[in-house]
């Protein structure tokens, strides 16, 4: 994409983000069920990982252990980048089970 401002995924290379400057963190990329990810030691390593079933961590440079987390940020997207992103090939996904009990809900819900 040539406009970064409304690139969906600008966010995935953010690697000077302030959240995570100084602090024990991993950038994703999932691959099916396995993951290819980048991490970042409290001690200022940099490693890299590709595998299945990642719970634990232990840093090469000090010796440092970690338990993964299984939290992800959701990072709002503007108008723009989901217009973007729909158009990508892996577009938005959604959870249509609970999208059709609310829609079911909110019929039964109706005066």
């Amino acid at each position: 994409m040539s406009d970064i401002k409304n690139d969906p995924l600008r966010h995935v290379h953010d690697t000077d983000n302030a959240t995570f400057r100084g602090k024990p963190h991993g950038w994703i990329q999932w691959k099916g069920t396995g993951v290819c990810i980048d991490l970042h030691c409290e001690c200022g390593a940099h490693g890299h990982v590709d595998t299945d079933f990642f719970y634990f961590y232990k840093c090469f440079a000090c010796g440092r252990t970690y338990a993964v987390g299984a939290n992800v940020a959701l990072i709002p997207l503007t108008p723009e980048q989901s217009a973007a992103a729909e158009a990508l090939p892996c577009g938005i996904k959604i959870d249509e089970k609970r999208k059709e009990e609310k829609e079911f809900q909110e019929l039964i819900d109706a005066p």
